[in-house]
């Protein structure tokens, strides 16, 4: 897709109404979030967290998971970056 496409697709959802912009990250933020770029920008997004905000995201995140032990969620960890780094390589 060429860029000036992306570019009006941005204007795009930028401007639609809230209710409308959040039923669409529904729909296809999981499909978006899974890709290289995705990927890469969750991980600078991560990075641009203080300490505190990392801390209360990685709680928030096992309050949701309360059923996984530790082991369980280090293997999900695991699985999910080497998922990464392979969609990484050409």
């Amino acid at each position: 897709m060429e860029t000036a496409r992306v570019r009006s697709l941005a204007r795009e959802i930028l401007a639609l109404p809230e209710p409308e912009r959040q039923e669409l990250a529904r729909e296809v933020l999981p499909s978006l979030l899974a890709t290289r770029a995705g990927l890469e920008e969750i991980d600078a997004a991560l990075r641009e967290l203080s300490d505190d905000e990392l801390r209360a995201l990685v709680e928030r995140a096992r309050q949701r998971a309360s059923d996984l032990s530790e082991d369980e969620v280090a293997a999900i960890i695991a699985e999910g970056l080497r998922a990464a780094r392979a969609q990484g390589r050409p």
